[in-house]
């Protein structure tokens, strides 16, 4: 371009000189044709230079809009991880050999997996045949699977329950797969269907020989005032004994629908507990027990008087039952670490070791024979648990079989 420029001016400077040799027609008109060329050659540069303007200008936008497409593409996949990431069900995701292409974090937890599974078969992954087998057919027919899996061999150590199901991904090239723990669903459905039945049994045995001896009374087949008092004294012993189990449920109940209605008021733990001893002293004189109680001065703490009273006849009523005749009971009241702690030590049959861990689920018993013929219910430890953790608390339990158990309780002070 600029050399063309620099000819037509050339030419044109030529052309405009007054002077020129004579017979130079033909020079005018070879400078005339070369300025014409010139002029021609830098018209087209123009054109050609507009075009790649516009190429470039093109180019560019399509470079732009290529990159904001590839970063809104990985601000999603991102985000996508994130929330995969956070979710509480465990997510695999497999190319369309059913090759891991990615695990979020749950599922790792669920498996137990610590290395990089990435590109590993599911079956390598997992060693679950179920698994593989089920990704294999939502691989090969795109549709949806579900499968009931146990893993016995959980991180945890525990059995658990996994509901796992399968979808093709939308185009065809891999296949999810979403893994639920229900292990606590199923744990508390159990739980219930325990204690529906748990219940039914408690109601069914006393209301079973209230019938018997009534029918017997009915039918005049006892004439003897004495066997006739007898009879009426078990009717009666029956009652007590229903009335004792409906009071315990409702007390329960009560406990576990409290969190949020629970009467706030400062308590005096050793208050309440010197009348709960008042409560159990006939059960230590008709033991012959030895009942020694050690209470330092404890700050009040914020609670409901009934449920902490509850909770303090349990604890030693249970003391008393399961003791041996002539056997001791200790009581400590103390503040640690600005926690208040009760500890309820007894020299009784002691708890098998297997047994600890149950304690204190509802109508959980060590030994049924002698808790029904101690009249006990199943429910006081039970209630003792539900009554600390209404107040931030927490128990333990000591116990060595044959030597005795200690219950210690922890309660926070505000």
């Amino acid at each position: 371009m600029i050399l063309a420029a620099v000819l037509a001016s050339l030419v044109l400077l030529w052309l405009l000189t007054p002077a020129r040799p004579a017979g130079s027609l033909a020079g005018t008109l070879a400078a005339a044709t070369l300025a014409a060329v010139a002029l021609s050659a830098g018209a087209a540069w123009l054109v050609v230079r507009s075009a790649a303007a516009r190429q470039q200008a093109i180019e560019r936008e399509i470079t732009q809009r290529a990159a904001a497409k590839v970063a809104a593409a990985e601000a999603e996949t991102e985000q996508l991880m994130a929330v995969m990431g956070g979710m509480s069900e465990g997510v695999l995701v497999t190319d369309a050999e059913g090759r891991v292409s990615f695990a979020n974090p749950q599922w790792r937890l669920l498996f137990g997996l610590t290395g990089d599974v990435e590109g590993a078969s599911v079956l390598e992954m997992s060693r679950q045949t179920a698994l593989d087998q089920m990704l294999g057919k939502t691989l090969a027919s795109g549709e949806s699977q579900q499968i009931e899996l146990e893993l016995s061999d959980s991180p945890s150590g525990a059995r658990s329950t996994l509901i796992l199901t399968s979808a093709s991904l939308s185009d065809g090239e891999g296949a999810v797969v979403v893994a639920q723990d229900v292990t606590a669903v199923l744990r508390l459905t159990e739980i219930r269907r325990d204690f529906v039945a748990n219940v039914s049994h408690e109601l069914k045995t006393p209301l079973s020989a209230i019938r018997g001896f009534a029918e017997t009374l009915a039918d005049g087949l006892v004439e003897d005032p004495e066997a006739s008092k007898e009879y009426l004294d078990r009717i009666l012993k029956q009652c007590r004994r229903l009335e004792a189990l409906l009071s315990d449920l409702l007390t329960l109940s009560r406990l576990e629908h409290a969190a949020d209605e629970r009467r706030q008021a400062p308590i005096d733990l050793g208050r309440i507990l010197q009348e709960a001893i008042e409560v159990v002293n006939e059960g230590v004189s008709g033991k012959k027990l030895d009942l020694a109680v050690t209470a330092q001065p404890i700050p009040r703490i914020e609670g409901d008087a009934t449920a902490l009273e509850r909770m303090c006849v349990n604890l030693l009523d249970n003391a008393v039952k399961y003791n041996r005749e002539g056997g001791k009971i200790q009581v400590r009241l103390f503040e640690s670490g600005r926690r208040v702690v009760l500890e309820v030590e007894d020299t009784g049959i002691g708890i098998p070791e297997g047994s600890v861990e149950r304690l204190f689920e509802r109508f959980y018993r060590v030994d049924k024979g002698r808790s029904r013929q101690e009249g006990g219910t199943g429910l006081g430890l039970a209630i003792v648990k539900h009554a600390a953790h209404l107040h931030g608390g927490t128990v333990e339990v000591d116990s060595e079989l044959g030597r005795g158990s200690l219950f210690r309780v922890l309660l926070p002070v505000d």
